[in-house]
């Protein structure tokens, strides 16, 4: 009974589940979260915290409706598997540490992904801990390892937190990097960072951007919700990021949901993204899960709003938080990518470890793509 009560309160609040929580007033797809006029607050600002715009009206997954589903019901669950190999390889440190001349972008599990280009090291979402959890004896226990020790990445020059979720804001993690990289977080968890000795943090809304060793990064939009403890939920925002350097555009999403404005905004902004990286697990049972988390097919819709050349998926193969099969992803993405009629080669469920890399084709000047003039920070 301890067992599943502890198991119960995880599932609240770690690994991305969705809370029960009604839609936002007077809220059903209507308005832009771009616009803030004469002083007003920009419209995902909330009352105390933040929200998300374009949520269907049958907005109301029950929290309560899952974990019964899940524990007292007939929810498959898959079990952790021990020493997971399918899907994984380790990454040769050499390749990390003498980057190529080109972009290259190396999966290390989960939403962590080292991004290297121009002499500048960020790494999205760092979680190297053997849990996603409050808890170091409960909670969603890695069954893939981690394809780099902290110990062999590169001196990380940005670290980017899409939100607060225990599988991607990690504690251990955060204590392990240090001051040394700049942070760069939604609104709200700057406090959070600078409680755990953090200093060198800048927070950006929707739209904001900061620029550094000639990156500029910006702030976008995605569907998701924040929550770290039992009072806390949607105090803090949630966001993807762009990384635009001339000639060279990637996004990271984070963790979110689908809606058709949010990712269509951000690809006109950014007019051409060249490598997108788009979650692909942990999205059933889709009753439940849908409105914050996307499935594979979810995915190539974003893949084709955002303009992305090519991509490769983050979020799965590395924690069971959901009730997919662990190897459902890819069959489910390449599935997806057939019925559309797109190449399967520009959208990989890629190898946690394996290292994607620009190709000549893809270094366009900035001159060439539409909508890419520089924003101010």
């Amino acid at each position: 009974m301890l067992k599943r009560l502890v198991a119960m309160i995880l599932l609240t609040l770690a690994a991305g589940c969705s809370a029960n929580q009604a839609a936002p007033d007077g809220v059903s797809g209507q308005g832009t979260e771009q616009v803030s006029e004469g002083g007003e607050k920009p419209a995902h600002h909330g009352d105390g915290g933040f929200r998300n715009l374009y949520l269907s009206e049958d907005y109301e997954p029950s929290t309560l409706a899952f974990l019964q589903a899940r524990f007292f019901g007939d929810m498959n669950w898959p079990d952790a598997p021990q020493d997971y190999q399918v899907f994984w390889q380790a990454t040769d440190p050499a390749l990390v540490q003498q980057p190529a001349p080109q972009p290259q972008a190396t999966l290390i599990g989960h939403s962590t992904v080292l991004l290297q280009y121009q002499g500048m090291n960020i790494l999205t979402d760092p979680i190297f801990s053997q849990r996603a959890s409050p808890f170091s004896f409960a909670g969603p226990q890695r069954y893939t390892q981690p394809s780099l020790a902290l110990n062999e990445l590169p001196e990380i020059d940005v670290v980017v937190i899409s939100h607060n979720h225990y599988d991607h804001l990690d504690v251990e993690s955060v204590a392990a990097l240090g001051n040394n990289p700049l942070w760069l977080v939604p609104l709200g968890l700057k406090d959070w960072l600078q409680r755990q000795g953090i200093e060198h943090v800048r927070e950006l809304d929707w739209w904001q951007s900061h620029t550094v060793g000639g990156v500029q990064i910006q702030a976008l939009p995605s569907q998701h919700w924040s929550k770290r403890t039992l009072f806390d939920t949607n105090k803090s925002l949630w966001a993807s990021w762009a990384f635009r350097w001339p000639g060279f555009t990637a996004w990271f999403g984070g963790d979110t949901g689908y809606n058709p404005v949010q990712f269509k905004e951000i690809g006109e902004a950014l007019g051409q993204v060249d490598l997108a990286m788009i979650p692909i697990g942990a999205y059933e049972p889709r009753w439940f899960m849908k409105y914050h988390h996307v499935n594979p097919a979810d995915a190539v819709e974003i893949f084709k709003d955002i303009n992305a050349r090519e991509a490769f998926g983050i979020h799965w193969n590395t924690f069971v938080l959901t009730a997919e099969t662990i190897d459902e992803p890819p069959q489910a993405l390449a599935a997806a990518l057939q019925l559309q009629q797109i190449d399967a080669q520009r959208f990989q469920a890629m190898n946690i470890g394996a290292t994607w890399r620009a190709n000549d084709s893809l270094q366009l000047t900035r001159a060439q793509r539409p909508g890419s003039a520089t924003l101010p920070d």
